[in-house]
């Protein structure tokens, strides 16, 4: 399920929520905790990617000059 970030319009309070993408679309359960308010309005992260590959700016061995194979 995935998590979505919001920002009470009220409170000022970020919170997370998560809800099935159905529940989404339709709208439910967007419900400030601290303050019960349903004026909430979606936040938006950066997201942080680590991948298992060195930061090297030159190809692999063997991938050619476009770095794939």
């Amino acid at each position: 399920m995935p998590s979505y970030d919001f920002r009470c319009r009220e409170c000022g309070h970020d919170f997370e929520l998560r809800l099935s993408m159905s529940a989404y679309t339709d709208g439910e359960g967007r419900v400030c905790p601290k303050c019960d308010s349903e004026e909430v309005e979606r936040t938006w992260t950066a997201a942080n990617v680590i991948t298992s590959r060195s930061r090297s700016t030159s190809p692999s061995p063997g991938c050619g000059s476009s770095g794939f194979t």
